[in-house]
Protein backbone atom coordinates (compact mmCIF):
# COMPACT_ATOMS: atom_id res chain seq x y z
CA UNK A 1 0.00 0.00 0.00
CA UNK A 2 1.68 3.05 -1.07
CA UNK A 3 1.89 5.36 2.46
CA UNK A 4 0.26 8.44 0.24
CA UNK A 5 -2.75 6.87 0.23
CA UNK A 6 -2.27 5.23 3.66
CA UNK A 7 -5.61 6.64 4.54
CA UNK A 8 -7.23 7.02 1.35
CA UNK A 9 -6.80 2.68 0.82
CA UNK A 10 -9.22 2.26 3.79
CA UNK A 11 -11.94 4.52 2.69
CA UNK A 12 -12.74 3.46 -0.34
CA UNK A 13 -12.15 -0.49 0.75
CA UNK A 14 -15.38 0.95 3.70
CA UNK A 15 -17.30 2.24 0.67
CA UNK A 16 -16.21 -0.64 -1.73
CA UNK A 17 -17.72 -3.16 0.76
CA UNK A 18 -20.73 -1.42 1.80
CA UNK A 19 -22.25 -1.29 -1.42
CA UNK A 20 -21.09 -4.75 -1.89
CA UNK A 21 -23.00 -6.18 1.39
CA UNK A 22 -25.72 -3.60 2.14
CA UNK A 23 -26.78 -1.62 -1.38
CA UNK A 24 -29.76 -2.08 -0.25
CA UNK A 25 -29.34 0.35 3.03
CA UNK A 26 -27.67 2.71 1.26
CA UNK A 27 -30.35 5.72 0.83
CA UNK A 28 -30.10 8.63 -2.22
CA UNK A 29 -27.88 10.79 -0.16
CA UNK A 30 -25.50 8.62 1.04
CA UNK A 31 -24.77 7.21 -2.74
CA UNK A 32 -24.78 11.02 -3.31
CA UNK A 33 -21.48 11.65 -1.38
CA UNK A 34 -19.90 7.79 -2.13
CA UNK A 35 -20.38 9.73 -5.94
CA UNK A 36 -19.10 12.82 -5.66
CA UNK A 37 -16.00 11.34 -3.65
CA UNK A 38 -15.18 9.26 -5.92
CA UNK A 39 -15.17 11.97 -8.64
CA UNK A 40 -12.27 13.86 -6.87
CA UNK A 41 -8.75 14.23 -7.98
CA UNK A 42 -6.45 12.15 -5.90
CA UNK A 43 -5.11 15.26 -3.41
CA UNK A 44 -8.33 16.04 -2.38
CA UNK A 45 -9.35 12.34 -1.43
CA UNK A 46 -6.26 12.67 0.45
CA UNK A 47 -7.09 15.58 2.13
CA UNK A 48 -10.46 14.79 3.04
CA UNK A 49 -9.51 11.60 4.68
CA UNK A 50 -6.68 12.97 6.48
CA UNK A 51 -9.09 15.75 8.00
CA UNK A 52 -11.41 12.99 8.78
CA UNK A 53 -8.90 11.99 11.13
CA UNK A 54 -8.54 15.04 12.89
CA UNK A 55 -11.30 16.85 15.38
CA UNK A 56 -13.14 19.13 13.09
CA UNK A 57 -15.39 19.94 11.57
CA UNK A 58 -13.61 23.39 10.59
CA UNK A 59 -10.51 23.26 9.79
CA UNK A 60 -7.81 26.26 9.27
CA UNK A 61 -6.93 25.93 5.81
CA UNK A 62 -3.33 28.10 6.45
CA UNK A 63 -2.19 25.04 8.77
CA UNK A 64 -2.61 22.33 6.26
CA UNK A 65 0.56 21.20 5.20
CA UNK A 66 0.42 17.26 3.92
CA UNK A 67 3.29 16.17 1.70
CA UNK A 68 0.90 13.92 0.04
CA UNK A 69 -1.54 16.22 -0.88
CA UNK A 70 0.55 19.47 -1.80
CA UNK A 71 -0.75 23.09 -1.48
CA UNK A 72 -3.47 22.80 0.17
CA UNK A 73 -5.61 25.50 -1.22
CA UNK A 74 -5.68 23.97 -4.74
CA UNK A 75 -7.40 20.62 -2.85
CA UNK A 76 -9.54 22.56 -0.86
CA UNK A 77 -11.23 24.87 -3.73
CA UNK A 78 -11.58 21.21 -5.17
CA UNK A 79 -13.60 19.94 -2.38
CA UNK A 80 -15.74 22.88 -2.41
CA UNK A 81 -16.23 22.65 -5.64
CA UNK A 82 -16.75 18.83 -5.58
CA UNK A 83 -19.63 19.38 -2.69
CA UNK A 84 -17.84 17.93 0.11
CA UNK A 85 -16.54 20.89 1.85
CA UNK A 86 -17.21 24.56 2.22
CA UNK A 87 -15.47 28.14 2.95
CA UNK A 88 -16.32 29.43 6.90
CA UNK A 89 -16.43 33.02 4.69
CA UNK A 90 -17.14 36.36 6.74
CA UNK A 91 -20.28 34.95 8.08
CA UNK A 92 -18.44 32.02 10.32
CA UNK A 93 -15.88 34.46 11.82
CA UNK A 94 -16.99 33.35 15.14
CA UNK A 95 -15.91 29.91 14.51
CA UNK A 96 -12.65 30.80 13.11
CA UNK A 97 -12.14 32.58 16.12
CA UNK A 98 -12.20 29.60 17.97
CA UNK A 99 -9.74 28.05 15.55
CA UNK A 100 -6.62 30.85 16.89
CA UNK A 101 -4.06 30.27 19.37
CA UNK A 102 -3.84 32.00 22.65
CA UNK A 103 -0.84 34.03 20.58
CA UNK A 104 -3.09 34.94 18.17
CA UNK A 105 -5.50 35.84 20.27
CA UNK A 106 -3.26 38.39 22.40
CA UNK A 107 -1.87 39.76 18.77
CA UNK A 108 -5.31 40.87 17.83
CA UNK A 109 -6.17 42.56 21.41
CA UNK A 110 -2.91 44.39 21.41
CA UNK A 111 -3.87 47.91 22.14
CA UNK A 112 -7.04 47.23 23.03
CA UNK A 113 -6.17 45.35 26.47
CA UNK A 114 -2.63 45.62 28.84
CA UNK A 115 -0.24 43.88 27.73
CA UNK A 116 -0.45 42.36 31.39
CA UNK A 117 -3.81 41.60 31.28
CA UNK A 118 -3.16 39.61 28.21
CA UNK A 119 -0.01 37.96 29.64
CA UNK A 120 -2.25 36.34 32.43
CA UNK A 121 -5.75 35.98 30.89
CA UNK A 122 -7.40 32.49 30.57
CA UNK A 123 -8.10 31.20 27.24
CA UNK A 124 -11.58 31.84 27.31
CA UNK A 125 -11.44 35.20 28.72
CA UNK A 126 -9.40 35.64 25.31
CA UNK A 127 -11.64 34.45 23.25
CA UNK A 128 -14.35 36.41 24.47
CA UNK A 129 -12.12 39.75 24.34
CA UNK A 130 -11.74 39.06 20.98
CA UNK A 131 -15.84 38.23 20.39
CA UNK A 132 -16.53 41.37 21.96
CA UNK A 133 -14.77 43.05 19.79
CA UNK A 134 -15.76 41.79 16.77
CA UNK A 135 -14.61 40.55 13.17
CA UNK A 136 -12.41 43.60 12.20
CA UNK A 137 -9.55 42.91 13.85
CA UNK A 138 -6.32 43.00 12.61
CA UNK A 139 -4.82 40.98 11.67
CA UNK A 140 -7.58 39.12 9.49
CA UNK A 141 -8.55 35.78 10.77
CA UNK A 142 -7.36 32.95 8.62
CA UNK A 143 -10.48 31.36 6.45
CA UNK A 144 -10.97 28.04 7.28
CA UNK A 145 -12.40 24.61 5.56
CA UNK A 146 -15.71 23.03 6.96
CA UNK A 147 -16.08 19.01 5.86
CA UNK A 148 -19.13 18.08 4.39
CA UNK A 149 -21.19 14.87 3.77
CA UNK A 150 -19.88 13.58 7.34
CA UNK A 151 -23.64 12.19 8.36
CA UNK A 152 -23.40 10.16 5.43
CA UNK A 153 -19.67 9.13 6.01
CA UNK A 154 -21.38 7.35 9.91
CA UNK A 155 -24.07 5.86 8.25
CA UNK A 156 -21.10 3.94 6.27
CA UNK A 157 -19.12 3.19 9.70
CA UNK A 158 -22.42 2.19 10.97
CA UNK A 159 -23.16 -0.19 7.81
CA UNK A 160 -19.82 -1.72 7.90
CA UNK A 161 -19.34 -2.44 11.79
CA UNK A 162 -22.50 -2.88 12.51
CA UNK A 163 -22.18 -0.46 15.67
CA UNK A 164 -21.75 3.07 16.53
CA UNK A 165 -18.16 1.62 18.50
CA UNK A 166 -15.80 1.80 15.98
CA UNK A 167 -13.99 3.75 13.24
CA UNK A 168 -11.10 3.99 11.06
CA UNK A 169 -8.75 3.71 13.42
CA UNK A 170 -9.60 0.09 13.76
CA UNK A 171 -7.85 0.14 10.00
CA UNK A 172 -4.56 2.00 10.66
CA UNK A 173 -4.36 -0.36 13.92
CA UNK A 174 -4.65 -3.46 12.13
CA UNK A 175 -2.37 -1.96 9.40
CA UNK A 176 0.55 -1.57 12.08
CA UNK A 177 -0.06 -4.56 13.80
CA UNK A 178 -1.16 -2.99 17.14
CA UNK A 179 -4.14 -5.53 17.05
CA UNK A 180 -4.52 -8.72 15.53
CA UNK A 181 -8.44 -9.72 14.95
CA UNK A 182 -9.26 -13.54 14.71
CA UNK A 183 -9.76 -14.46 10.95
CA UNK A 184 -13.95 -15.56 10.67
CA UNK A 185 -15.59 -16.64 7.84
CA UNK A 186 -17.88 -12.71 7.76
CA UNK A 187 -21.65 -13.36 7.03
CA UNK A 188 -22.44 -10.05 6.74
CA UNK A 189 -26.24 -9.65 7.52
CA UNK A 190 -27.25 -6.75 9.49
CA UNK A 191 -30.40 -6.12 11.37
CA UNK A 192 -32.12 -3.53 9.10
CA UNK A 193 -34.04 -3.91 6.54
CA UNK A 194 -34.07 -0.18 4.90
CA UNK A 195 -32.34 2.70 5.11
CA UNK A 196 -34.58 4.66 6.89
CA UNK A 197 -33.78 2.16 9.94
CA UNK A 198 -30.08 2.51 9.29
CA UNK A 199 -30.93 6.30 10.03
CA UNK A 200 -33.06 6.07 12.95
CA UNK A 201 -30.68 3.89 15.17
CA UNK A 202 -27.85 6.22 13.91
CA UNK A 203 -29.91 8.87 14.98
CA UNK A 204 -30.76 6.73 18.81
CA UNK A 205 -26.59 6.22 18.80
CA UNK A 206 -26.17 9.94 18.36
CA UNK A 207 -27.98 10.79 21.37
CA UNK A 208 -27.12 8.49 23.36
CA UNK A 209 -23.56 9.63 22.69
CA UNK A 210 -24.34 13.37 23.84
CA UNK A 211 -26.18 12.02 26.96
CA UNK A 212 -23.33 9.93 27.88
CA UNK A 213 -20.71 12.94 27.59
CA UNK A 214 -22.99 15.97 28.53
CA UNK A 215 -26.20 14.21 30.55
CA UNK A 216 -24.48 13.37 33.68
CA UNK A 217 -22.49 16.99 34.06
CA UNK A 218 -23.73 18.95 36.85
CA UNK A 219 -21.20 21.73 36.15
CA UNK A 220 -23.62 22.47 33.38
CA UNK A 221 -26.55 24.10 32.97
CA UNK A 222 -29.19 21.83 31.68
CA UNK A 223 -30.43 22.40 28.04
CA UNK A 224 -34.22 22.22 28.09
CA UNK A 225 -34.61 22.15 24.72
CA UNK A 226 -31.67 19.92 23.74
CA UNK A 227 -33.62 17.48 26.25
CA UNK A 228 -36.85 17.63 24.59
CA UNK A 229 -35.49 17.10 21.47
CA UNK A 230 -33.63 14.08 23.15
CA UNK A 231 -37.01 13.14 24.65
CA UNK A 232 -38.55 12.64 20.94
CA UNK A 233 -35.20 10.95 19.15
CA UNK A 234 -35.26 8.17 22.15
CA UNK A 235 -38.72 7.41 21.79
CA UNK A 236 -39.05 5.05 19.12
CA UNK A 237 -37.71 1.56 19.70
CA UNK A 238 -34.28 0.97 17.74
CA UNK A 239 -34.09 -1.52 15.68
CA UNK A 240 -30.77 -3.30 16.38
CA UNK A 241 -30.66 -5.22 19.61
CA UNK A 242 -27.59 -3.50 20.88
CA UNK A 243 -28.75 -0.20 19.82
CA UNK A 244 -31.94 -0.43 21.93
CA UNK A 245 -30.12 -1.38 24.85
CA UNK A 246 -27.84 1.51 24.59
CA UNK A 247 -31.26 3.66 24.00
CA UNK A 248 -32.47 2.00 27.11
CA UNK A 249 -29.23 3.52 29.54
CA UNK A 250 -29.98 6.85 27.20
CA UNK A 251 -33.21 6.88 28.53
CA UNK A 252 -32.35 6.24 32.34
CA UNK A 253 -30.02 9.31 31.74
CA UNK A 254 -32.42 11.27 30.57
CA UNK A 255 -34.57 10.82 33.25
CA UNK A 256 -31.96 11.86 36.00
CA UNK A 257 -31.35 14.96 34.13
CA UNK A 258 -35.12 15.93 34.05
CA UNK A 259 -35.09 14.71 37.68
CA UNK A 260 -32.41 16.93 38.76
CA UNK A 261 -34.64 19.91 37.28
CA UNK A 262 -37.06 18.95 39.43
CA UNK A 263 -39.61 17.61 36.36
CA UNK A 264 -40.58 14.37 37.91
CA UNK A 265 -43.32 13.63 35.72
CA UNK A 266 -41.72 14.61 33.01
CA UNK A 267 -38.77 11.93 33.75
CA UNK A 268 -41.75 9.02 34.09
CA UNK A 269 -43.19 10.38 30.78
CA UNK A 270 -39.29 9.42 29.02
CA UNK A 271 -39.09 6.50 31.12
CA UNK A 272 -42.47 4.89 29.62
CA UNK A 273 -40.48 4.48 26.36
CA UNK A 274 -37.95 2.00 28.25
CA UNK A 275 -37.98 -1.75 27.33
CA UNK A 276 -35.46 -2.80 29.49
CA UNK A 277 -32.72 -2.33 31.61
CA UNK A 278 -31.91 0.03 33.35
CA UNK A 279 -34.24 2.18 32.64
CA UNK A 280 -37.48 -0.17 33.56
CA UNK A 281 -35.62 -0.35 37.40
CA UNK A 282 -35.84 3.18 36.82
CA UNK A 283 -39.21 3.86 36.33
CA UNK A 284 -40.44 1.25 38.92
CA UNK A 285 -38.37 2.71 41.71
CA UNK A 286 -39.40 6.38 40.48
CA UNK A 287 -42.97 5.50 41.07
CA UNK A 288 -42.58 4.44 44.36
CA UNK A 289 -41.04 7.21 45.43
CA UNK A 290 -43.46 9.57 44.27
CA UNK A 291 -46.04 7.55 46.36
CA UNK A 292 -47.86 5.55 43.24
CA UNK A 293 -47.39 2.06 44.78
CA UNK A 294 -49.69 0.52 42.64
CA UNK A 295 -48.27 2.27 39.44
CA UNK A 296 -45.26 0.49 40.82
CA UNK A 297 -46.16 -3.20 41.48
CA UNK A 298 -48.25 -2.63 37.82
CA UNK A 299 -44.64 -2.36 36.15
CA UNK A 300 -42.84 -4.49 38.14
CA UNK A 301 -44.91 -6.92 37.33
CA UNK A 302 -44.82 -6.13 33.30
CA UNK A 303 -40.73 -6.36 34.02
CA UNK A 304 -41.10 -9.78 36.39
CA UNK A 305 -42.76 -11.33 33.08
CA UNK A 306 -40.40 -10.56 30.80
CA UNK A 307 -37.44 -8.97 32.06
CA UNK A 308 -34.41 -8.23 30.04
CA UNK A 309 -31.79 -10.10 31.92
CA UNK A 310 -31.45 -12.28 35.04
CA UNK A 311 -30.16 -8.99 37.09
CA UNK A 312 -33.87 -7.40 36.03
CA UNK A 313 -35.59 -10.36 37.01
CA UNK A 314 -33.55 -10.16 40.17
CA UNK A 315 -34.61 -6.53 40.64
CA UNK A 316 -38.41 -7.48 39.76
CA UNK A 317 -38.45 -10.50 42.46
CA UNK A 318 -36.60 -8.56 45.55
CA UNK A 319 -38.31 -4.63 44.83
CA UNK A 320 -41.03 -3.91 47.05
CA UNK A 321 -42.98 -0.92 45.57
CA UNK A 322 -44.23 0.18 48.95
CA UNK A 323 -40.51 1.29 50.11
CA UNK A 324 -39.02 1.58 47.20
CA UNK A 325 -36.12 -0.07 48.00
CA UNK A 326 -35.01 -4.21 47.40
CA UNK A 327 -35.90 -6.78 49.84
CA UNK A 328 -32.30 -8.11 50.72
CA UNK A 329 -32.00 -11.90 49.98
CA UNK A 330 -29.35 -12.70 52.04
CA UNK A 331 -28.28 -10.23 54.99
CA UNK A 332 -25.47 -8.73 55.50
CA UNK A 333 -24.01 -11.24 58.15
CA UNK A 334 -25.28 -13.78 55.81
CA UNK A 335 -21.69 -12.86 53.84
CA UNK A 336 -18.39 -13.84 55.35
CA UNK A 337 -16.69 -10.60 56.25
CA UNK A 338 -13.62 -9.43 58.07
CA UNK A 339 -12.21 -6.07 58.82
CA UNK A 340 -8.92 -4.65 58.66
CA UNK A 341 -7.36 -1.27 59.31
CA UNK A 342 -4.71 0.45 58.35
CA UNK A 343 -2.42 3.03 58.16
CA UNK A 344 -2.73 4.79 55.00
CA UNK A 345 0.79 5.89 53.57
CA UNK A 346 -0.09 7.20 50.35
CA UNK A 347 -3.39 8.54 49.55
CA UNK A 348 -3.19 7.64 45.63
CA UNK A 349 -2.24 4.11 46.05
CA UNK A 350 -5.82 1.84 45.23
CA UNK A 351 -7.09 0.35 48.11
CA UNK A 352 -6.43 -3.04 46.51
CA UNK A 353 -2.65 -2.33 46.16
CA UNK A 354 -2.39 -1.56 49.85
CA UNK A 355 -3.91 -5.19 50.97
CA UNK A 356 -1.84 -6.73 48.36
CA UNK A 357 0.83 -4.93 49.69
CA UNK A 358 -0.06 -6.29 53.68
CA UNK A 359 -0.50 -9.70 52.25
CA UNK A 360 2.78 -9.62 50.42
CA UNK A 361 4.66 -8.45 53.65
CA UNK A 362 3.00 -11.25 55.74
CA UNK A 363 4.26 -13.70 53.17
CA UNK A 364 1.23 -14.22 51.28
CA UNK A 365 0.38 -13.36 47.56
CA UNK A 366 -2.79 -11.89 46.39
CA UNK A 367 -3.75 -11.33 42.43
CA UNK A 368 -5.72 -8.51 41.49
CA UNK A 369 -8.18 -10.54 39.06
CA UNK A 370 -11.01 -8.55 39.52
CA UNK A 371 -13.18 -9.54 36.36
CA UNK A 372 -10.39 -10.59 34.21
CA UNK A 373 -10.05 -13.61 35.07
CA UNK A 374 -13.99 -14.52 34.62
CA UNK A 375 -13.50 -13.29 31.09
CA UNK A 376 -10.13 -15.18 31.00
CA UNK A 377 -11.50 -18.91 31.73
CA UNK A 378 -14.57 -17.95 29.24
CA UNK A 379 -12.41 -16.69 26.39
CA UNK A 380 -9.72 -19.22 26.37
CA UNK A 381 -12.02 -22.12 27.51
CA UNK A 382 -15.04 -21.11 24.44
CA UNK A 383 -12.69 -19.57 22.04
CA UNK A 384 -14.13 -21.63 19.25
CA UNK A 385 -17.81 -20.99 20.25
CA UNK A 386 -17.15 -17.51 20.83
CA UNK A 387 -16.12 -17.03 17.11
CA UNK A 388 -18.55 -19.19 15.36
CA UNK A 389 -19.45 -17.74 12.66
CA UNK A 390 -23.14 -17.91 12.99
CA UNK A 391 -25.30 -15.89 10.75
CA UNK A 392 -24.82 -12.21 11.62
CA UNK A 393 -22.60 -13.01 14.16
CA UNK A 394 -19.78 -11.27 12.19
CA UNK A 395 -20.20 -8.74 9.84
CA UNK A 396 -16.95 -6.93 9.21
CA UNK A 397 -13.18 -8.08 9.91
CA UNK A 398 -12.39 -5.81 12.97
CA UNK A 399 -14.57 -7.42 15.71
CA UNK A 400 -13.44 -8.59 18.94
CA UNK A 401 -16.11 -11.17 19.32
CA UNK A 402 -19.87 -11.85 17.90
CA UNK A 403 -22.13 -9.00 17.48
CA UNK A 404 -24.18 -10.94 20.35
CA UNK A 405 -21.45 -11.42 22.57
CA UNK A 406 -23.07 -9.54 26.02
CA UNK A 407 -26.55 -9.91 24.68
CA UNK A 408 -29.07 -12.79 26.66
CA UNK A 409 -28.93 -14.74 23.41
CA UNK A 410 -25.25 -15.32 23.24
CA UNK A 411 -25.83 -17.99 25.14
CA UNK A 412 -29.49 -19.28 23.47
CA UNK A 413 -27.70 -19.35 20.44
CA UNK A 414 -25.22 -22.13 21.23
CA UNK A 415 -26.72 -23.56 24.03
CA UNK A 416 -25.83 -26.82 22.65
CA UNK A 417 -22.02 -26.25 21.77
CA UNK A 418 -21.61 -24.71 25.47
CA UNK A 419 -23.13 -27.06 27.66
CA UNK A 420 -20.63 -29.59 25.73
CA UNK A 421 -17.95 -27.58 26.19
CA UNK A 422 -18.38 -26.61 29.96
CA UNK A 423 -18.71 -30.52 30.52
CA UNK A 424 -15.27 -30.80 28.88
CA UNK A 425 -13.73 -28.02 31.16
CA UNK A 426 -15.87 -30.13 34.21
CA UNK A 427 -14.16 -33.59 33.75
CA UNK A 428 -10.80 -32.07 33.36
CA UNK A 429 -10.84 -33.04 29.30
CA UNK A 430 -9.75 -29.67 28.60
CA UNK A 431 -6.70 -29.70 30.75
CA UNK A 432 -4.34 -26.12 32.78
CA UNK A 433 -1.78 -27.32 30.03
CA UNK A 434 -4.06 -26.90 27.03
CA UNK A 435 -5.53 -23.25 28.48
CA UNK A 436 -2.29 -22.01 28.99
CA UNK A 437 -1.11 -23.72 25.57
CA UNK A 438 -4.08 -21.77 23.92
CA UNK A 439 -2.90 -18.66 26.02
CA UNK A 440 0.48 -18.45 24.46
CA UNK A 441 -0.69 -19.92 21.11
CA UNK A 442 -3.33 -16.73 20.45
CA UNK A 443 -1.96 -14.32 22.66
CA UNK A 444 -2.36 -10.53 21.57
CA UNK A 445 -5.55 -11.88 19.50
CA UNK A 446 -8.35 -9.12 20.17
CA UNK A 447 -11.22 -10.89 21.76
CA UNK A 448 -13.76 -8.73 24.11
CA UNK A 449 -13.51 -10.63 26.98
CA UNK A 450 -9.43 -11.92 27.26
CA UNK A 451 -7.25 -9.32 29.17
CA UNK A 452 -4.28 -10.46 27.34
CA UNK A 453 -2.05 -7.97 28.82
CA UNK A 454 -3.35 -7.34 32.86
CA UNK A 455 -1.94 -10.74 33.34
CA UNK A 456 1.74 -13.14 32.99
CA UNK A 457 1.90 -16.56 32.13
CA UNK A 458 2.79 -17.03 35.34
CA UNK A 459 -0.66 -15.54 36.84
CA UNK A 460 -2.50 -17.67 34.69
CA UNK A 461 -0.98 -20.71 35.61
CA UNK A 462 -1.43 -19.82 39.25
CA UNK A 463 -5.03 -18.74 38.86
CA UNK A 464 -5.69 -22.34 37.02
CA UNK A 465 -3.86 -24.40 38.97
CA UNK A 466 -5.89 -23.31 42.04
CA UNK A 467 -8.94 -23.59 40.45
CA UNK A 468 -10.40 -27.28 40.20
CA UNK A 469 -11.77 -28.24 36.72
CA UNK A 470 -15.92 -28.65 38.04
CA UNK A 471 -15.27 -24.70 39.47
CA UNK A 472 -14.06 -23.35 36.29
CA UNK A 473 -17.03 -25.19 34.47
CA UNK A 474 -19.81 -23.72 37.01
CA UNK A 475 -17.39 -20.05 37.03
CA UNK A 476 -17.70 -20.10 33.65
CA UNK A 477 -21.54 -21.20 33.47
CA UNK A 478 -22.46 -19.09 35.65
CA UNK A 479 -20.70 -15.82 33.92
CA UNK A 480 -23.17 -17.25 30.96
CA UNK A 481 -26.23 -17.01 32.25
CA UNK A 482 -26.18 -13.12 32.40
CA UNK A 483 -23.93 -11.58 30.28
CA UNK A 484 -23.40 -8.51 33.04
CA UNK A 485 -21.68 -10.67 34.94
CA UNK A 486 -18.94 -11.22 32.26
CA UNK A 487 -17.99 -7.87 33.04
CA UNK A 488 -18.61 -6.39 36.31
CA UNK A 489 -18.29 -8.07 39.79
CA UNK A 490 -16.07 -10.35 40.44
CA UNK A 491 -14.35 -10.39 43.55
CA UNK A 492 -10.83 -8.30 43.50
CA UNK A 493 -8.33 -10.46 44.55
CA UNK A 494 -7.74 -14.09 44.72
CA UNK A 495 -5.54 -14.92 47.85
CA UNK A 496 -3.06 -17.74 47.25
CA UNK A 497 -2.68 -20.38 50.17
CA UNK A 498 0.16 -22.59 50.72
CA UNK A 499 -1.22 -25.78 50.62
CA UNK A 500 -2.49 -26.84 46.52
CA UNK A 501 -5.69 -25.61 45.67
CA UNK A 502 -5.89 -23.43 48.60
CA UNK A 503 -7.16 -19.93 48.04
CA UNK A 504 -10.38 -17.69 48.41
CA UNK A 505 -11.72 -14.89 46.45
CA UNK A 506 -11.80 -11.53 48.38
CA UNK A 507 -14.18 -8.14 47.83
CA UNK A 508 -12.05 -5.27 49.37
CA UNK A 509 -14.42 -1.97 50.01
CA UNK A 510 -13.21 1.29 51.91
CA UNK A 511 -14.65 3.64 54.46
CA UNK A 512 -18.34 3.94 53.06
CA UNK A 513 -17.78 2.04 49.72
CA UNK A 514 -21.18 -0.72 49.63
CA UNK A 515 -21.55 -3.92 47.33
CA UNK A 516 -22.58 -3.27 43.89
CA UNK A 517 -25.52 -5.03 42.67
CA UNK A 518 -23.52 -7.50 40.94
CA UNK A 519 -20.36 -7.44 43.26
CA UNK A 520 -23.81 -9.27 45.49
CA UNK A 521 -24.67 -11.56 42.98
CA UNK A 522 -20.90 -12.41 42.61
CA UNK A 523 -20.42 -12.75 46.20
CA UNK A 524 -24.04 -14.62 46.80
CA UNK A 525 -23.18 -17.26 43.91
CA UNK A 526 -19.88 -17.79 44.75
CA UNK A 527 -20.63 -18.59 48.78
CA UNK A 528 -23.76 -20.38 47.89
CA UNK A 529 -21.54 -22.86 45.49
CA UNK A 530 -19.16 -23.54 49.20
CA UNK A 531 -16.53 -21.56 47.45
CA UNK A 532 -14.40 -19.76 49.65
CA UNK A 533 -15.02 -15.89 49.24
CA UNK A 534 -15.61 -13.09 51.84
CA UNK A 535 -15.94 -9.20 51.78
CA UNK A 536 -12.64 -7.36 53.54
CA UNK A 537 -13.84 -4.07 54.73
CA UNK A 538 -10.91 -1.25 55.61
CA UNK A 539 -10.70 1.30 58.16
CA UNK A 540 -7.97 4.02 58.44
CA UNK A 541 -6.05 4.11 61.23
Amino acid sequence: MPAANYYLTNLEHLLEWVEAHHSHLIDASTRTFAERFRRLPVAAKRLYVRLLMRRGPLFRIDRLRYPEVGPSWPAVLTLCLGGLGSLSGAAGWRERIVLLRNDELGERLAGRRSRSWIRHARRPELLQAVLDEGPDLDPPIPEALRLLGLEELEVLRLLYFGNGRQDLVEFILADLGVLRFEQVALKPSLPWCSPAEVRRDLACLRGADWLSSHGDRRDVPADEAALLALEVLLAQPAVASTTEARRNRALSRLAQAWRRLGHFERALSVLEHASGPPAREARCRLLARLGRADAAAIAQQQLTQQPGSDAEADFGARFDPLTARCRVRIRSGGLPRRRMTLVRANPEQRIEQVVMGILAHGGGRALHVENGLIGLLVGLALWDIVFDPLPGAFVQPFQSGPVDLFDPAFRRRRAAAIDRRLEEVASGSITTEDLIDFWEHRHGTVNALVPWFRFTTADVRSMLVVLPPAMRAWLCDTALQDPALLRRGFPDLLVLGDAPRCFTFMEVKGPGDVLRTEQRRWMEALVSAHIPAHVLEVRWA
